[in-house]
This record gives C-alpha cells, structure tokens and sequence, in this order.
C-alpha cells in the first residue's frame, strides 16, 4: 500500500526545503529506506523499494484491485513513479496521473507513462475521465476531515457522468473506548483520524504535515453525503477498497 506523501499538502518545497520522500526517489533509496510517521506510533516503510521498481520487492495488496477498472480514461491522483499506470497501461487502458514530486513524475515518464507535474487543486485536465485513482489512502491529502467536502467536490468535477473512484486505505482505527471505533461527531469530540505525520530519510526528518487516516464507516458517510454512492469492501489487517460512485446531479 502506498504510504502517505507530502505533495498535497501544502508542503512545496520552499527555502530549498527538499521534501524527503522526493530526495529518496531522486537517490533511488541509496541512504536506505524512507519511512513514515504517525504522531505517536513506530514509523513504518513505505514500500519505496516497489516504486523504485526493484525485482524483489513486493507489490502492494490493493494493486489487484486495479482489475475492476475495465475502461478510461483514468486519471492516478498522487501517481508517484507510475507503477499503478503502468498496470493499467498494460491491458490497453487510457490512463495518466499527476503528482507534485518532479522525481517521481521523472520515473514515471521514463517508463513511458503520460504524467503531468501537476496540483490536484489547480490541474485543469482536457477531458473528464471515467475512473480517479486515490490508491494507498491518498483520500489523506484532505488533511482533516473538515475539508473532505471540498475534495470530494474536487473529485466529483474531474468525472465524466456515471463515473466513479477508487480508493485503497486502511481503518487505522484502535480497538476499544480509546481509538476511533466508537467516535462520533455528534460527540464533539475531534475526529481520530485528523493527524499529524512525516517522512524519516537518511537519518533525516521531516517536518510534520497534516495527514486524514479516514476509517471506511466515516468515507462511506461522507462520501453519501458528497453526492456519491460508496460501495466498501473490507480486506485482512484493516485494509479496504471503496468505490464511490458518483450520482446523477439533479
């Protein structure tokens, strides 16, 4: 599963910042891996190894989930090194992406996938598409779940008719009267899922970023209330697939 990124979030680079995840593709890893962190837990991998395309690594869980797509055009938000493009590319779809890393975007375009280097915000794509990918719980670029509505109106402008997205996540939700699993906004409490996270490279790190660690209860709600249709489907270890297809506009 792809980890989350910093590239929608505010987080140019800025002062000659380097953003670390883009300095570990640019190095291809050759500092060793690139981690993530969650305010409060252990950090994890992010599979960069996979991106980089390196023969051993494996692949992520919700790369099959790619197989339900049957036609574009398809737009990859977050694309990264165009792996899953390259997937779709391969059966003969229409399918390009966009991303904030210039050398992710470098990667992807060597290996003959269409990406523009390109904010979700501001892209102005020539078409509609029929698909929008937010694979490895890209839906996070949101940052809190106050400003999910403005992304998933985002979304639903970027789609042709009858079209719909696919999302890959985990419930990142613990167990118990402590996680999220009982939260509700009729509560007042703040939502679990509004984090802070950075990236670790190199014996560097990064700044914190806001990430939405989104439980698939909360998408599905949302996404209903966003004028689509959410069909969920939950895996092993807390991963799930969301289709959230968008309803005719009355």
């Amino acid at each position: 599963m792809r980890q989350p990124c910093s590239r929608f979030c505010d987080m140019n680079p800025v002062g000659g910042y380097q953003p670390l995840d883009g300095q570990a593709l640019r190095e291809r890893g050759a500092r060793g891996e690139l981690l993530v962190e969650r305010e409060g837990r252990p950090a994890e991998p992010t599979g960069l190894r996979w991106w980089l395309r390196e023969p051993r690594a494996s692949a992520p869980a919700d790369l099959r989930a790619l197989d339900l797509i049957m036609e574009g055009p398809v737009l990859d938000i977050g694309c990264s090194t165009g792996r899953h493009l390259e997937h779709l590319m391969a059966r003969g779809i229409d399918a390009e992406g966009i991303d904030l890393l210039e050398p992710a975007v470098e990667q992807a375009v060597l290996h003959g996938c269409r990406v523009h280097l390109a904010d979700l915000w501001t892209f102005r794509p020539s078409r509609a598409y029929r698909h929008l990918l937010l694979m490895g719980n890209n839906l996070g670029i949101a940052g809190r779940l106050a400003r999910l509505p403005a992304l998933l109106d985002r979304l639903a402008g970027l789609l042709a008719p009858g079209g719909s997205v696919l999302v890959s996540g985990k419930d990142q939700r613990a167990p118990g009267p402590a996680g999220a699993a009982d939260w509700s906004a009729s509560e007042g409490r703040p939502y679990p899922g509004d984090r802070r996270i950075r990236h670790l490279y190199a014996g560097q790190v990064g700044p914190w970023f806001p990430w939405l660690d989104l439980d698939p209860d909360t998408l599905a709600a949302r996404a209903e209330e966003g004028g689509f249709e959410a069909r969920i489907e939950a895996g092993a270890n807390g991963l799930f697939l969301a289709t959230l297809l968008l309803r005719p506009r009355v």
